[in-house]
């Protein structure tokens, strides 16, 4: 499935997949399933997740998941596989990445008769893999619920009213001989290909609108390529240079908390764009160097700048050190020639999950903060100047 940007859209559902890295196992035996059920559990309810289906196998796993417009997918599946990920490295006394990639994931339209089509084709995979004689007998996919409820919801995953929502087209009619049938059917096969290259799903209608909000999503991106000093907005957090020193407000409970960092160096303007022309080749490894950044918000506005350094291992956040998240260890591999870095800066108030990737010389990423007594914080970031020390 192509990645599409992480919009959001009204009525629509997402068909989240991972991937375990070559000839790894994610899953060995059931206390890794029951690990990473108990860690869905959590981040479901955390997040206020709507599941209608999933299936794990041993190198790869199905999910179908609503989120709100206050929830961005990649926060949830971020937290998810770095959480899951720390378990098996610690559990296997392994290092590095678990997963292949980032997730992919297809957005659908949330049309009962389309997500029970869906389901199907999730609780299908077990069978067609030879990992049971029949898909409702695999112990590790939500088929069973579909069948009987009340016996088989011992995860507590997905509520009742999920399953009704999905099965209510039906009519009545036999979920398991619906499943039957839709195996054996040219068609079905035809529209999940269609769902694998276009990453999208649904009604005509469905299409064009989630293309719409792509674009404007890519306007906007556009419109905040470049970007340097930005004017001061009531409620946002501002960083600027002043002279060699760089001044930050940061809104805390407590009111604008400011203050002065005279150690770094000026970050002299680079266009990131050209970066890889004046290295010959993508940068290999992020050691020594920094990173200006700007925080973005759900509505697609900057919130805020940061400045990220990578150093011995570890990485800083400026705009997190004066709200006294250590430095942290971060975990980087590369793939097709880009970077792909991650760490969990953790206070005494709260979490920092960050997500990062580098290619051709651009950093993006996730950040998903998460402390005491506050909302949930998500924002996309991505970088608009770059010092290689």
């Amino acid at each position: 499935m192509p990645r599409l940007p992480r919009v959001y859209i009204k009525d629509s559902v997402y068909y989240v997949t991972c991937k375990g890295v070559p000839n790894m196992k994610i899953f060995k035996d059931r206390e890794d399933f029951q690990m990473y059920f108990g860690l869905l559990k959590k981040y479901v309810e955390q997040h206020g997740v709507k599941l209608y289906a999933y299936s794990l196998m041993p190198r790869h796993l199905h999910l179908l998941m609503e989120v709100d417009e206050k929830t961005a997918i990649s926060a949830v599946m971020h937290n998810l596989t770095s959480s899951y990920t720390k378990y098996y490295n610690s559990r296997y006394e392994r290092k590095g990445h678990l997963f292949r990639e980032r997730f992919k994931a297809a957005l659908v339209e949330k049309d009962p008769r389309i997500l029970v089509g869906l389901t199907a084709y999730i609780h299908l995979n077990a069978q067609k893999l030879n990992l049971a004689i029949a898909g409702e007998t695999y112990p590790y996919s939500s088929y069973g619920l579909y069948l009987d409820y009340e016996q088989h919801n011992a995860e507590g995953l997905i509520l009742k009213e999920q399953i009704n929502e999905v099965l209510g087209v039906l009519a009545g009619q036999n979920y398991g001989e619906y499943v039957k049938k839709m195996d054996e059917s040219e068609e079905f096969k035809k529209v999940y290909r269609k769902l694998q290259r276009k990453g999208m799903f649904g009604s005509e209608a469905f299409i064009k609108k989630v293309k719409k909000e792509i674009e404007k999503f890519k306007n906007n991106e556009n419109m905040q390529e470049g970007a340097e000093d930005l004017p001061a907005e009531p409620g946002k957090n501002i960083s600027r240079r002043i002279g060699t020193a760089l001044l930050i407000f940061t809104l805390t409970a407590g009111g604008i908390y400011l203050y002065f960092d005279y150690a770094r160096k000026p970050i002299e303007k680079n266009d990131v764009s050209n970066l890889s022309a004046q290295n010959t080749e993508i940068l290999r490894d992020l050691n020594a160097t920094e990173w200006q950044i700007q925080l973005i918000g759900k509505d697609g506005k900057v919130v805020s700048t940061d400045i990220l350094t990578f150093k011995n291992g570890k990485i800083v956040s400026a705009l997190l050190s004066q709200k006294n998240y250590p430095n942290s260890n971060y975990s980087m591999n590369i793939e097709d020639n880009k970077i792909i870095w991650e760490t969990m800066q953790t206070s005494d108030s709260g979490t920092a999950s960050w997500h990062g990737e580098v290619e051709a010389g651009k950093m993006r990423g996730i950040l998903s903060l998460r402390e005491e007594g506050k909302e949930a914080q998500d924002f996309s970031f991505k970088s608009i100047k770059f010092l290689k020390k």
